[in-house]
């Protein structure tokens, strides 16, 4: 049964047929799925494609299509995830037109019906579209143009893990409103859900925790592909979806945490460029010579790997014992000579010792023997800069303070001075190394913990309003007198966006920004004023232990795999009638239904997951080997910087 349910396995499906189309033709593939194909073979997405005997290959981007013109062959097959029917025919028209293609394959990863409730109709009118430029383009050639549904959607991390680039943006409104982009996102979410069912033949039974959750739990109930697969399977359900708002545990994807060494990465590197999954590992000090080469002339490494266990060992070991493996796999690939009975004996490794043994292997070996450990030698630099990175110290600091935040929340509770502790660390930023996105993210932290069980004293507030509009108001003064030399942070983007030309308008748009930083806050307090299980995240046993903070995810999967199995109240099970809701009303003395009672259960975090989260997960599983197989799925892997711009930068109305 534990081969069946791999999501490996449901990527190969969608893929393979991919590739049986690409033999001699020029290949588009829009940035998510790119990004889905890199984890699904390892970073090794480019090498696939020609290997399945793509002629070229390239990126589907408006800045590159006044570029685009194939020689050598009248063959494309073109590949797009997006659920936008008008970028669908943009895209399509503006390759189509810079060059003369006689065969024509369109891969969409959106199927019909998520476009028009007619289904198949759209994909013949877009055909005959897309016949019609062929046309224009060459009009005496035999023209053929096809077009197949196929759903790439799925970017697998791990084996326990994965992530849906398509659905990147993919949050709860912090407000509950859900608007029309939120229902055509759904859409395709749960189609594409159905089709991993479809592909395993399960039924499916639907949990929902969140109410942007329970929308999108009612969509998949009643999606009449879905329905019809249900009532074509006989016997009991094969697997237990769990849907969770993200906006429910804000507190662990703001917490800086430095435990998880993929956390560490993911917080201090830069992602790859247009993925939002992998980060871009500075290979120059693998380059030849006493000097390293300029960055900028050598190709970003990355994480993602066919070796699940080198991934792994990222999420689920301790930072020393990953040093400590990563010191073992250098030294196996030095050569005799460099193998030094001090290094193979070190029981205390640091990023600086691994340092000068990746010099000495540069020095000493061959290139074609660098080249056979490239993907080891990829994760050990990336942890080695993620220790030696700038933002360390920055990264300890806010650890140190969310700490004291959650002890001084415990005790302290409605009493508590934190505010006005974050309104002089507002003030004194600068001086602390800190910066407003930093803060921010202090913030959301926060008033995630706090919910509506801590109320913060007015007088507090209206402090840190002031720190807030003084800190913006000089912020924006600072990015528009300041030469860009480099890439700016989405709170810089938006700040310079304003356009405020002098101090009286910068002040205003400060002002404006303050009051809904504010109101947002509160919105996150109140996320969770509704659960019975899981109100509350500050657990302090005693007054003589240390308060901890246990997140939404964690509690709900230690409850999931309790031998007891205790009943989650917040837990909701849709039914597919109101007769069998009413039914199982009646029956709930005699009989639940809980999502254990199925070999597998897979929990998506609509929002996005942590990496602190998928190593919960990896822990459970080994843990535990006889409870259910658990699969870990969300969005896109979020760093604490992610969440703000989520919740609060992308939710500014000026």
């Amino acid at each position: 049964m534990d081969g069946v349910h791999d999501i490996f396995e449901f990527s190969h499906a969608c893929w393979e047929d991919v590739f049986e189309k690409i033999p001699g033709a020029a290949v588009y593939v829009d940035h998510a799925a790119a990004e889905c194909l890199h984890w699904f073979k390892g970073d090794g997405a480019y090498l696939e494609l020609i290997r399945a005997g793509a002629h070229s290959v390239h990126e589907i981007a408006i800045f590159t299509f006044q570029y685009v013109k194939v020689q050598n062959t009248k063959k494309a097959v073109i590949i797009i995830t997006s659920s936008d029917p008008a970028f669908y025919e943009r895209t399509l028209e503006t390759i189509i037109e810079k060059n003369t293609f006689l065969n024509c394959v369109i891969i969409c990863a959106v199927h019909s019906t998520v476009f028009n409730s007619h289904g198949e109709e759209h994909y013949e009118r877009l055909r005959e579209k897309v016949l019609g430029w062929m046309r224009e383009s060459e009009p005496h050639g035999e023209i053929f143009a096809e077009i197949l549904f196929r759903p790439i959607f799925t970017a697998p991390i791990t084996k326990n893990v994965f992530v849906t680039p398509p659905m990147e943006r993919l949050m709860p409104p912090i407000d509950g409103k859900i608007t029309e982009e939120h229902g055509s996102s759904v859409d395709y979410f749960v189609s594409s859900l159905h089709s991993i069912f479809t592909h395993f033949d399960i039924k499916e039974d639907i949990y929902s925790l969140g109410e942007f959750s329970e929308y999108v739990a009612g969509k998949l109930m009643n999606l009449p592909a879905a329905v019809a697969r249900r009532k074509m399977l006989m016997g009991s359900s094969g697997v237990s979806l769990i849907l969770i708002d993200r906006t429910l545990d804000l507190c662990t994807a703001t917490r800086s945490n430095t435990e998880c060494v993929l956390s560490r990465i993911l917080c201090t590197l830069p992602h790859l460029s247009y993925h939002n999954n992998d980060v871009a590992v500075n290979m120059a000090p693998l380059c030849p010579g006493s000097e390293e080469s300029p960055r900028s002339l050598t190709v970003s490494g990355c994480l993602a790997t066919s070796d699940s266990h080198n991934f792994n060992l990222l999420i689920a070991k301790k930072q020393k014992d990953v040093l400590l493996t990563l010191n073992k796999w250098l030294i196996e690939m030095s050569s005799r000579e460099l193998q030094s009975p001090k290094a193979k004996m070190s029981t205390r490794v640091s990023a600086h010792s691994l340092e000068k043994l990746i010099h000495k292997i540069r020095d000493n070996e061959s290139s074609k023997n660098l080249a056979n450990y490239s993907k080891k030698l990829q994760i050990t630099l990336a942890v080695i800069q993620s220790l030696k990175s700038e933002k360390t110290a920055q990264l300890d600091l806010l650890v140190s303070l969310e700490k004291l935040i959650l002890q001084n929340l415990a005790v302290s509770r409605e009493s508590t001075s934190v505010l006005s502790q974050i309104s002089n660390i507002i003030k004194m930023r600068t001086s602390r190394g800190l910066d407003m996105e930093n803060l921010l993210v202090l913030l959301i932290h926060i008033y995630a913990i706090a919910g509506t069980e801590i109320n913060f004293p007015q007088q507090q507030e209206d402090q840190l309003r002031t720190a807030l509009t003084e800190a913006i108001f000089e912020d924006i003064k600072r990015c528009n007198e300041a030469v860009i030399t480099h890439e700016v942070s989405v709170y810089q983007q938006t700040l310079l966006l304003l356009g405020a030309t002098d101090d009286s308008a910068a002040r205003e748009y400060a002002r404006k920004i303050t009051q809904q930083i504010v109101d947002m806050l509160h919105l996150i307090a109140s996320q969770r004023k509704d659960l019975e299980n899981y109100g509350s995240l500050i657990i302090k046993p005693s007054p003589q232990e240390m308060a901890q903070c246990t997140g939404v995810v964690e509690r709900l999967l230690r409850d999931l795999i309790h031998p007891s199995k205790p009943t989650i109240g917040d837990l909701k099970r849709k039914s597919s009638s109101i007769i069998s809701a009413g039914f199982n009303l009646l029956t709930k003395g005699r009989t639940q239904h809980h999502p254990t009672d199925n070999p597998w259960i897979i929990i998506y975090i609509l929002g996005g997951i942590t990496a602190e989260e998928a190593r919960l997960i990896e822990e459970l599983s080994s843990q535990h080997p006889k409870i259910p197989r658990i699969t870990l799925a969300g969005c896109r892997l979020l760093t604490p910087m992610d969440t703000a711009d989520r919740i609060l930068l992308s939710n500014f109305n000026i």
